[in-house]
């Protein structure tokens, strides 16, 4: 019977459950956008709306104060007004008064027999449509009028409030009291309100128009803001996948546009590990093939009778297993120094020293190769490992010795600056092309045919000395030497005394 096994949460092909509703990118920055927008009209629709009413609400009572110029006309001709309204201050005369210059309708009381009554006034407008549908009439002007004297003392009339509207009684350019107006609260005008209520439907409909106009600007935005998104991702889906060199066109100079370019530089930085790793890896290959398939001829030979099993025979296979273990030690190194792994037990030293003794350990091979080493050293005070300094400058003047023409020479020389120490080593020809300059610190890499595995190099060298000279915060240089052959440049930073 077969017992079905729950798959693994960490199995490569289990994939995480994805949810029924995914919104991406887009929908989030529109649904953002259009909230937005929505919020800003919202409110600003509100504080429109609010000082629309407040400020109609002022209208309307700025013109029920003016609407008091016939009794403040009729007011101020009076002869009573500079002793203080005294025949005014009769309630009955008071609202006649009231009554015959703000309200067309007679008063109930006796005529003012103190003013000349003036012609009948104009009939006011017919009361608006809807008057008859049971809501109440407007409160009348009349009521809401009071008469102050010249030091805002109430004599007749509505109470007064402290909001009250007010306009100055002059008689011969002298203030003899002042006409109040109880102000309005609201509009309660039937056409005032209606007039109102228009004024807000129309700005609410033009503000739903503006939210529709907004969310269609919204939508176009966000698509064209996040458009280069959608080829991001394929290009990483195609990344993690292992296709490189998959490059995306942008004109755009902003951060999605710095977005693309990173993901460029990223494929391009693959593409090149990825060919760099094959490459390492067939370089290897055929680094180990060479020696082993010399060891192998050998042993077959002497197995056949070929060649006979005398000292001659085990020498030539000692030096290529010999030239097998410097190789392995040697990318034993490189992978070391490339995952940080060296130990590194940095000392105060004279570098001039360090150089002068590993040069007079490498004259017996410089001598035996025909070659003469040259040195202009000065003291130069720096902190490295004596021991990985050591073995930077032998790969350095160990390449020069083992790829320079006989009759040729090597020259080291040191040029001080106010941080640094530059130590240069020159060589004479042959040279390296430019092309191939950049190229000398790439693991088994050993530019033209003149500088090739046959003069015993394991091609790792220079690559081991960038190492170590990048963990002493150093720098290694390749350039064409004036002396016709290679110049390296070894750049440290000093120590003050």
């Amino acid at each position: 019977m077969d017992i079905p096994i729950p798959a693994s949460p960490h199995h490569p092909n289990t994939q995480p459950p994805r949810s029924r509703l995914r919104l991406r990118v887009v929908h989030k920055l529109f649904l953002l956008l259009a909230l937005a927008v929505a919020l800003a009209l919202g409110a600003l629709g509100s504080v429109t709306i609010v000082n629309l009413r407040s400020g109609f609400v002022a209208y309307v009572n700025t013109l029920d104060l003016a609407r008091l110029t016939p009794l403040a006309q009729e007011l101020d001709q009076r002869a009573d007004a500079a002793q203080g309204f005294v025949g005014l201050r009769d309630r009955a005369t008071w609202d006649a008064l009231l009554h015959r210059l703000l309200d067309p309708k007679p008063p109930r009381g006796a005529p003012d027999p103190a003013v000349k009554r003036p012609p009948p006034p104009v009939p006011p407008p017919p009361r608006a449509p809807g008057r008859d549908d049971g809501t109440p009439p407007p409160p009348a002007l009349p009521p809401r009028v009071s008469l102050l004297d010249a030091h805002h003392r109430w004599i007749i009339g509505a109470p007064l409030r402290g909001d009250s509207l007010q306009r100055p009684l002059q008689q011969n350019g002298a203030l003899v009291g002042w006409l109040a107006l109880q102000p309005l609260t609201h509009t309660v005008e039937s056409r005032d309100t209606d007039f109102l209520s228009a004024q807000i439907r129309d700005m609410s409909l033009l503000a739903g128009l503006l939210v529709l106009l907004a969310l269609g600007v919204a939508w176009i935005f966000a698509r064209h803001l996040l458009a280069p998104l959608r080829e991001v991702e394929q290009s990483a889906d195609q990344l993690a996948n292992g296709t490189y060199g998959q490059h995306l066109e942008t004109s755009r100079r902003d951060e999605l546009g710095d977005l693309v370019r990173h993901i460029n530089r990223l494929s391009s930085a693959l593409q090149a590990n990825e060919s760099a790793r094959r490459r390492w890896i067939a370089d290897i290959s055929h680094e180990l093939r060479t020696p082993l398939s010399i060891v192998r001829g050998e042993i077959e030979a002497m197995q056949d009778g070929v060649r006979v099993a005398d000292a001659g025979g085990l020498r030539s296979l000692h030096e290529e297993v010999m030239r097998l273990d410097r190789l392995v030690d040697d990318l034993h190194q490189l992978s070391m120094a490339d995952l940080g792994t060296l130990s590194y037990r940095p000392l105060l030293i004279d570098i001039a020293e360090l150089i002068d003794t590993a040069c007079t350990s490498l004259e017996p091979i410089a001598h035996d190769a025909q070659l003469t080493i040259e040195r202009d050293l000065s003291s130069a005070l720096v902190r490295v490992d004596p021991d990985r300094m050591r073995q930077l400058i032998d790969n350095v003047i160990g390449n020069s010795l083992r790829y320079s023409d006989g009759g040729g020479r090597v020259r080291i020389g040191m040029a001080k600056q106010a941080h640094s120490v530059d130590i240069v080593f020159d060589d004479t020809p042959p040279g390296v092309d430019t092309d191939s300059l950049a190229r000398l610190f790439e693991p088994l890499y050993r530019g033209e045919a003149s500088r090739d595995r046959k003069h015993g190099g394991s091609g790792l060298g220079l690559a081991i000395a960038q190492r170590i000279a990048a963990a002493h915060d150093a720098t290694l240089r390749a350039l064409p030497s004036p002396l016709g052959g290679l110049r390296i440049v070894l750049t440290l930073p000093l120590v003050s005394r």
